[in-house]
């Protein structure tokens, strides 16, 4: 009897990059405003209004991507794979997933995608094959990152089992 997909999602996010994400947009407003204070108060006042919104907007837009970037995050569930790298999102059934990849070296794990229109036994990887970084599952994170790419594929085998095809 096949096993069955797991019904509960799975969520894995970076432990270390969420770190350093943190870190960093600390670093970077305490160091702007460090600067801020640093220059002599004559030179504060020669910025214009529009001049200082300029410079909160830019590292406004500095935190936010560093953020973004540090929210990363791959969910698993019955239907397939939801992907979050930074601020893009991307959804792919298990039909859709051919292979979960993390070889040494990588800074994260892949998912090789098969095309839509790709029969499975006329589909075979080669350079060509789409890839999906996941960004939410770091190698610098170590046991934690096998642990879920050995769920991952876990998962995609048991998708296969089943023969869920969802679209």
């Amino acid at each position: 009897m096949p096993t069955p997909v797991p019904v509960r999602p799975v969520v894995f996010k970076p432990r270390r990059l969420r770190v350093v994400g943190a870190v960093v947009a600390v670093a970077l407003v305490a160091l702007t405003f460090y600067g801020w204070f640093a220059l002599p108060r004559e030179i504060r006042v020669l910025f214009t209004v529009s001049q200082l919104l300029t410079l909160l907007g830019f590292l406004g837009v500095l935190v936010l991507v560093v953020l973004g970037v540090a929210a990363s995050s791959v969910r698993a569930d019955a239907d397939g794979l939801r992907v979050r790298n930074g601020l893009r999102v991307h959804r792919h059934p298990w039909s859709q997933v051919h292979r979960i990849v993390l070889r040494p070296g990588d800074a994260w794990a892949f998912a090789l995608l098969r095309p839509a229109d790709a029969p499975d036994e006329e589909f075979t990887a080669d350079l060509d094959t789409q890839k999906r970084f996941l960004v939410g599952i770091q190698a610098g994170d170590g046991a934690y990152a096998q642990q879920a790419v050995d769920e991952l594929r876990r998962r995609l085998a048991a998708a296969r089992a089943t023969g869920s095809r969802a679209t």
